[in-house]
């Protein structure tokens, strides 16, 4: 559904898969706050944060008046400064700025009017709104994100489209490579896109955005109509996305309110490690949200599949699935380490690297399987100046190197023979 506003009238009331990508932006910028700030080599806290399809700021939800993604952005910024700043002696500076597009003039008054209720003046110089499609206003933004940044670029784009014709997959690749530690949170009508798939004229037009050529339409509805055909189709999409825009890490999971048989795919890109990590993270926070089709360690689906689902097990982010897929890890990363380290050592930064895209474990959990495996002489560790680590190691560094002891190695080998 697309909504609607008008500054004269109330706002649109709020729908389930709506609520759903509300609660976890928030729950992501909580937690983006926190472990950037952590990490951060000054007491500048300089970021941009952009929502491309900003809409009119506020939904009804029964009676009540809640915050859309623009007041989410600016009330979890307010928070993380308050927070961050609790026990510190010398506060940490805010540098933020705000970048509130949408298409549609209705929309953005009545986005000027909730800022306004809100205390954000139309003085306020760290908000720009623009009255303009994102794709026209786009180049313009990350100019000015590299003139504010021009080493780091750090910022957060969410591209919450209706459908999935609005954003260019060559722009979110313009974003990422122009602004090196930029993240970009992209949503995609999935269900619709597949229902749709055909090979005429006004399909092949319209999923252009999506970088896809007319042969790979048809390469797509052939693997549609075969085995496993919807399944198929979402992993080469997948795949697809990822090449396109050049992201070195995406986490590829969706939305599927109650009642509704619509699937979202709500795509976190980057081209860093931590920031995945902490988008993994939300998705175990948010278990009730997201779901996931497989078993949880490597290859996973990673999409909605409701033609599919009689054969593959639905993967819960809770308690039990995370001990489950402990068990997992234990039995199948020691074959994978085998073979990443058959040239020799690798270090945690380039393990972590390899299996992000695969699995639904976070980097703790990853962790914690190679300490295992290594209390249990299964995997050497080895640290600075080519010597194993302590035998009281507890934590990992992420130029820790791993190896498999040759003895191990020859039967691993011969196992997978």
């Amino acid at each position: 559904m697309s909504f609607r506003w008008h500054p004269d009238e109330p706002p649109p009331s709020i729908e389930g898969h709506s609520r759903a990508k509300l609660r976890v932006l928030r729950s992501y910028l909580r937690a983006y706050f926190d472990r950037l700030a952590a990490h951060l080599p000054r007491d500048d806290f300089k970021l941009d944060l952009v929502d491309g399809f900003a809409g009119g700021g506020t939904f009804l939800d029964g009676k009540a008046i809640v915050s859309g993604t623009p007041l989410i952005m600016l009330e979890e910024s307010e928070s993380a400064r308050q927070r961050l700043n609790q026990d510190r002696t010398k506060p940490l500076r805010f540098d933020f700025k705000y970048y509130f597009v949408d298409i549609e003039e209705a929309h953005t008054d009545h986005l000027k009017a909730a800022l306004n209720e809100r205390g954000y003046g139309a003085d306020d110089e760290r908000i720009v709104i623009r009255n303009e499609a994102f794709q026209a206003v786009a180049g313009t933004i990350i100019a000015e994100i590299r003139r504010r940044q021009p080493r780091a670029g750090r910022s957060l784009f969410l591209l919450d489209q209706c459908g999935f014709t609005h954003v260019e997959l060559a722009l979110v690749a313009r974003i990422l490579r122009e602004l090196p530690k930029a993240e970009v949170i992209l949503t995609l009508a999935a269900g619709t896109l597949v229902n749709f798939l055909a090979e005429t004229p006004a399909i092949v037009q319209a999923v252009s955005p999506l970088d896809l050529s007319e042969s790979d339409v048809h390469d797509l509805v052939q693997a549609k109509e075969g085995a496993g055909g919807r399944a198929l189709v979402q992993r080469v999409l997948r795949e697809k996305i990822r090449l396109a825009t050049g992201a070195a890490y995406d986490t590829p999971f969706f939305i599927r309110p109650e009642r509704s048989r619509r699937a979202l795919w709500f795509l976190h890109l980057s081209r860093h490690p931590i920031a995945r990590d902490v988008m993994i993270q939300c998705h175990w926070n948010n278990f009730s949200t997201f779901e996931h089709y497989g078993s949880g360690d490597f290859n996973m689906l990673g999409w909605d599949s409701l033609r599919s689902t009689e054969s593959l097990r639905l993967f819960h982010f809770d308690e039990l699935e995370a001990e489950d897929l402990r068990v997992r890890l234990l039995k199948t990363v020691p074959e994978e380490l085998s073979a990443l380290t058959s040239e020799g050592p690798i270090t945690i930064d380039a393990i972590r690297h390899a299996f992000a895209n695969r699995t639904a474990a976070r980097f703790s959990d990853l962790d914690s399987v190679i300490l295992q495996l290594w209390r249990e002489r299964e995997i050497e560790i080895w640290g600075a100046s080519n010597r194993p680590r302590s035998h009281k190691l507890r934590h990992l560094r992420p130029h820790d190197r791993i190896a498999i002891p040759q003895q191990l190695r020859l039967f691993l080998t011969g196992a997978g023979q």
